[in-house]
């Protein structure tokens, strides 16, 4: 398993940032267009056991998955993972927290297993690991503009 990990600090109080990130339509929003995020099937906000059907672009194909939420804790974490997708295992854990100033900090956390077969040899895990570092990067910098007070 390769793991992931992103932080970034936002100027609004944990609670605002957990509410904004619990609506499928603006993780839509804050996603890179090169992406394409669509969501096909989507609560407007999630709780434990809600799935996630979306079509994402990625590695030179466009693709259907499927995630459902496993865990909620209040303002505090958000747990998904993969029932239908390109990855053997994919497991992504979004953690809140609030830092000395007051500000939240979200840690992106994902476990994931790369592909096997033809497949596994594009979708290595180090370019997976160069797609997410920038995904987040643009997701952080989206996040900055829509959170600051």
């Amino acid at each position: 398993m390769a793991v992931f990990e992103a932080r970034t600090t936002l100027p609004c109080s944990q609670r605002e940032a957990f509410d904004f990130l619990l609506r499928p339509a603006n993780v839509a929003l804050i996603s890179p267009p090169q992406l394409g995020l669509h969501f096909l099937e989507a609560p407007e906000i999630v709780v434990p056991g809600s799935r996630l059907r979306f079509r994402i672009q990625g590695f030179g194909q466009v693709r259907e998955g499927e995630h459902e939420i496993t865990r909620v804790v209040e303002h505090s974490q958000v747990t998904e993972r993969q029932v239908v997708g390109l990855f053997k295992s994919w497991v992504h854990d979004h953690l809140f927290e609030t830092n000395s100033q007051g500000e939240t900090v979200i840690i992106d956390q994902i476990d994931f297993e790369s592909p096997g077969g033809i497949l596994g040899l594009l979708v290595t895990k180090d370019r997976v690991l160069d797609q997410l570092e920038e995904a987040f990067d643009h997701r952080h910098s989206r996040l900055l503009k829509l959170l600051k007070k």
